[in-house]
């Protein structure tokens, strides 16, 4: 999690924003340099003990006593003790750990799936992950079998049978599972997960296509959001972010300093220093009062206050105070 790939952040990112588990809401706080986990009242499920942790995903998470890291569950129970030298998500029943320098997989039983021999490792994403070897990137499946030939500068997740790869030149394309050469875009497939549009650049600005190709705005904008229900900031020069469609109808004149990503119908925005939430069709629903904030998950958002962090709900209302230090994962997660 910590290796700067071009796409790495950006697919753990949708793959945290992404979960679905069902019952008990958990996030993982921060307070006074030290990592704990709370549930939906603020109440600590573990209390701030450890020197780093990562979200719960698939009911664990990976947490750091002292140099090494191990997992606890959704009660806060210590099931894999700290052992390792680094430890990722579980992800499709396994986790890609370190032991001295070599990573390996173990599964929720702390046993030794796939051996430690890789220089590098990323979580299973459609049964295959991948790895680096001799400085080379290529794909294992869950029996540690090598099945796509360590030859890439850096590979990354599969995603509806296709992974964005890197060439030694420093050129992104796609391959398959057989690990056949794809003809498709790379901006394309990014974009594409979920959504039925493209952006592309023209002369330095971007413009919106669907995904036939067709132009639906002209390339005038020089920032975009994320597409979220027929709604896209946009920013055009030095003017302020607005609100557009897809086809270019302005909703909103250029007001905001500053914008989040909307979700669950609601995106951050920065007015005169201050941060509320607009909804995205309705306008400005919770008023700009917080020093900062970030999107809604699970009907919860982080904001932060005085200089610390608390929890609203989409009324406003502060649900669990303004107690904890600044976090870059403070969103919560539900599990089972």
């Amino acid at each position: 999690m910590k290796k700067n790939h071009l796409l790495v952040l950006f697919s753990l990112q949708i793959f945290l924003f992404q979960i679905t588990f069902a019952q008990s809401r958990i996030a993982l706080v921060q307070k006074d340099g030290k990592y704990g986990f709370i549930d939906e009242k603020g109440k600590y499920i573990t209390q701030p003990i450890y020197d780093e942790a990562f979200s719960f995903s698939e009911n664990f998470a990976p947490v750091k006593v002292g140099e090494k890291w191990g997992y606890i569950d959704k009660t806060g129970k210590e099931v894999i003790p700290p052992q390792y030298d680094y430890a990722n998500w579980f992800w499709e029943g396994l986790a890609a750990v370190k032991k001295g320098e070599k990573y390996g997989y173990i599964n929720p039983k702390n046993q030794t799936v796939i051996p430690f021999e890789y220089d590098y490792t990323f979580a299973f994403s459609e049964g295959l992950s991948s790895v680096e070897i001799d400085g080379k990137s290529g794909y294992i499946n869950k029996s540690g079998q090598l099945v796509i030939d360590a030859q890439y500068r850096q590979a990354f997740d599969f995603y509806k049978g296709i992974g964005p790869v890197q060439d030694e030149k420093g050129r992104i394309f796609f391959i398959d599972k057989k690990g056949e050469k794809v003809d498709k875009p790379f901006l394309e497939h990014l974009i594409l997960k979920k959504q039925n549009y493209i952006y592309f650049y023209q002369d330095d600005k971007i413009g919106i296509k669907n995904k036939r190709g067709k132009v639906l705005t002209t390339a005038r904008y020089d920032a975009l959001s994320r597409m979220y229900k027929n709604r896209v900031f946009f920013k055009i020069g030095d003017e302020k972010y607005g609100i557009a469609t897809k086809h270019g109808t302005v909703i909103r004149k250029g007001r905001y300093d500053d914008v989040g990503s909307f979700s669950e119908k609601l995106a951050p925005v920065k007015i005169n220093d201050e941060w509320g939430y607009v909804h995205y069709r309705r306008g400005m629903a919770i008023a700009p009062r917080f020093e900062d904030a970030r999107p809604f998950y699970t009907g919860l958002a982080a904001v932060k206050m005085n200089g610390k962090w608390g929890y609203i709900n989409k009324s406003g209302e502060l649900i669990i105070p303004c107690q904890f230090d600044d976090n870059e994962d403070s969103m919560f997660v539900k599990i089972k």
